[in-house]
């Protein structure tokens, strides 16, 4: 799963810049991807996959992290469609992510359609401010704003909260 990152030209002030983001972000990426995926061993290869391309396009980035959080989300869903693809009865590996504490909640968010789970995990299982899930998302800000109200409704009547 893991591409070669061999062939990028190793800029000196590269490796400290990087080694410090890597640090920095490699548990919240392993646990978007653990939170979509709910396969750990899954998880981890998707973000260290993610890292690698970071890494490879390290020195054309702005700001790595909304783009690494897209990277991790898309390659954990394309775990999963796999997966669906393979074994289409199969159940998915029931991985609990430590963050979240109550599975009902998980099973709850996991169930929200695909627009407003990814903005549940990031903002909530993340800590993503609001304008970084309006860039990994690329959607406005007033629409991450509505679709986390909404997401926040159907977990309510979900879970019978108020």
């Amino acid at each position: 799963m893991v591409n070669s990152v061999t062939d990028v030209p190793a800029d000196p002030g590269t490796a400290p810049a990087f080694d410090a983001f890597y640090v920095e972000r490699w548990p919240s990426l392993a646990a978007l991807a653990t939170a979509i995926t709910r396969d750990p061993v899954a998880a981890s290869d998707v973000a260290q996959e993610a890292m690698a391309r970071v890494f490879a396009r390290w020195g054309l980035l702005r700001d790595p992290c909304p783009w690494a959080v897209r990277v991790t989300r898309n390659l954990a869903v394309d775990v999963v469609r796999l997966r669906t693809r393979e074994v289409a009865s199969a159940q998915l590996p029931d991985a609990r992510e430590e963050a979240v504490r109550d599975p009902a909640l998980l099973d709850a968010v996991l169930a929200l359609p695909e627009r407003l789970r990814d903005v549940v995990l990031l903002h909530y299982l993340l800590d993503v401010p609001l304008r970084e899930v309006a860039a990994v998302t690329r959607r406005p800000l007033g629409t991450v704003k509505r679709r986390l109200h909404e997401a926040r409704a159907l977990l309510a009547e979900e879970l019978g909260d108020e």
